[in-house]
């Protein structure tokens, strides 16, 4: 495992030990074009892996369910308004943009492009630096605060990343 793999788990884990019963953060992932998702935590121990990509693949393959970063590209863009929202697959689900923001990071001063995506009533927030990082965090259960909890979490490790040297 990475350094950058390794700390990630920790801060994952961290974050689950110390927050509520029932954490806002179900799995976590990073992703850059240059190493695909290099890293990936679940809560509890669990395997985060086969929320992001299907178990056993790392690579796009016509037919399969495996991930295509092509598609990433496509939550950045400003849609018109009567076009459909940008989709994308993850894993055995296909997720479909709610919202678009940009946002400025209030440590490092970056700005960062912030997603919400949607399936039915699960949400995953994705944040893209401008170094082509992207963290992903799929929220735990259909809570509101839930939510909002977990945009923070993915801001706050984004932070964590950038100040690392991503």
């Amino acid at each position: 495992m990475s350094p950058v793999t390794e700390q990630w788990a920790d801060v994952l884990t961290t974050h689950f030990a110390l927050g509520e019963e029932l954490p806002a953060v179900r799995a976590a992932a990073v992703y850059s074009a240059e190493s695909g998702f290099f890293a990936v935590a679940g809560r509890d121990g669990e395997n985060g892996r086969p929320h992001f990509a299907p178990a056993g693949g790392t690579g796009a393959q016509p037919g399969s369910d495996a991930f295509d970063p092509s598609r990433l590209e496509a939550l950045w863009t400003a849609g018109e308004e009567n076009a459909p929202p940008p989709l994308l697959r993850l894993g055995e689900v296909v997720w479909r943009r709610e919202s678009l923001e940009q946002v400025t990071d209030a440590v490092t001063g970056t700005e960062l492009d912030l997603v919400l995506l949607r399936e039915g009533n699960r949400s995953m927030w994705v944040v893209r630096t401008r170094q082509g990082i992207c963290i992903f965090a799929l929220v735990d259960g259909t809570n509101e605060g839930h939510v909002a909890e977990a945009r923070s979490f993915a801001l706050d490790f984004d932070s964590f990343l950038v100040g690392q040297g991503y």
